[in-house]
């Protein structure tokens, strides 16, 4: 696992102990983890996005990750070689072959339900925080440094 995608589970999980929804803490992460400046409106606005709020149901993780994704798109770490739309496709996948799917009940419920199979404690409960952030680094640094050739940090095994 690169630094940066470590780093990132760990700053999404400070995040999420300060009480943050899902959504809310995977884009105040991202944002810290590419330096990007967004305004904490935006911020605050994420969190609509927790519990599958969104119109089809779609993972707060996973929106939050397409949020900054257009972000970092816009701002040229791509390059033009690939489309936004075609990212956010590939992004999808990705939840797909973690989770069966990427709408919210796809992924909380499964999860849940092995939380408590497990007998573990509801507020050690992470749902698709740290699997989640770790899939849309995973994504971002693989995609900009296909794209740009840009070398992150590997850390020591």
């Amino acid at each position: 696992m690169l630094k940066k995608q470590r780093d990132a589970v760990k700053v999404c999980e400070m995040y999420r102990r300060l009480g943050f929804a899902c959504s809310e803490s995977v884009v105040r992460a991202l944002a810290d983890e590419w330096n990007l400046i967004l305004p904490e409106d935006f911020l605050k606005e994420m969190s609509i996005f927790a519990g599958g709020a969104a119109e089809d149901g779609r993972c707060g993780v996973l929106e939050a990750g397409l949020a900054v994704m257009a972000n970092l798109y816009s701002s040229g770490l791509f390059g033009n070689e690939v489309s936004f739309q075609e990212l956010s496709k590939l992004l999808h996948h990705e939840f797909e072959k973690k989770y069966q799917g990427y709408l919210c009940s796809d992924i909380f419920y499964p999860l849940y339900e092995q939380m408590q199979n497990n007998n573990l404690n509801e507020e050690d409960f992470v749902c698709a925080f740290h699997d989640g952030i770790t899939i849309i680094m995973n994504f971002l640094c693989e995609k900009a440094i296909k794209e740009k050739n840009i070398n992150y940090e590997k850390e020591a095994d």
